[in-house]
């Protein structure tokens, strides 16, 4: 079954459109803020997103951005704002469709299945690779030779976002705002507990921890070159 994530904070098009959807026999994925919404996708990789401008925290436009950081699956804005500028930025970030929400649901089906996306087709979730670890959304786990390194779902959710953005460093800030949609006070070490863990689970499957290497004063980065190198003693 394909599987289409709704982004849309107004539930009563949010519940209507799944209702619509679900009729047609797709599965149905619903969140109603940008934070989660980023998160949702790391996690189960949908077949299409349909997403609202106006959202209450992340706008439709940043999210959009952040989500083709890393996934290439279809994504049509929703919206109820029928300016030219707003279809044109709409484009500009990524999106492959831009369809009004006065529009009949006819037209919105037809515009999904014109990208591919039908109910009856199944394909495999995207699979992240660095050489020979793979990150599997299907199991929200990464494998390294075919060894699992047993991730929790935070964890695994922690380490794929550092991996998808591996040109540069992400800070605290940022990690704590995308998976929790919270603002990092300076005190919260949460973040730096969970790569403590993933680099133990890295070690264990014998690959080098400075996989995800510290960046004083700044946040983390994955540096997957370091592969190739033996895994560090403590």
């Amino acid at each position: 079954m394909k599987e289409i994530l709704i982004i849309e904070d107004d539930n009563l098009v949010s519940l209507t459109l799944k209702n619509q959807l679900e009729s047609k026999g797709f599965g149905v994925t619903q969140v109603f803020n940008g934070s989660a919404a980023l998160r949702k996708v790391i996690n189960t990789f949908p077949d299409l997103i349909l997403l609202d401008i106006g959202l209450p925290d992340i706008n439709g436009y940043e999210v959009c951005k952040q989500l083709r950081e890393f996934y290439q699956r279809p994504i049509i804005f929703i919206t109820g704002n029928d300016d030219s500028l707003a279809e044109i930025k709409c484009f500009e970030v990524g999106a492959d469709d831009f369809v009004l929400k006065t529009v009949p649901f006819e037209v919105l089906y037809q515009r999904i299945k014109r990208l591919g996306v039908r109910p009856s087709n199944y394909e495999p979730a995207d699979i992240l690779e660095f050489g020979e670890l793979k990150f599997v959304p299907a199991y929200t786990d990464c494998f390294y030779q075919a060894n699992s390194l047993g991730l929790t779902q935070e964890e695994y959710e922690l380490f794929y976002f550092i991996a998808t953005k591996h040109k540069s460093v992400v800070s605290r800030q940022v990690i704590l705002k995308v998976l929790k949609g919270a603002d990092y006070d300076g005190v919260d070490r949460s973040i730096d507990i969970k790569v403590a863990r993933i680099r133990n689970k890295l070690k264990a499957v014998g690959l080098p921890t400075s996989l995800i290497q510290s960046v004083r004063s700044k946040g983390y980065q994955f540096c997957y070159k370091t592969m190739t190198e033996p895994a560090l003693a403590e």
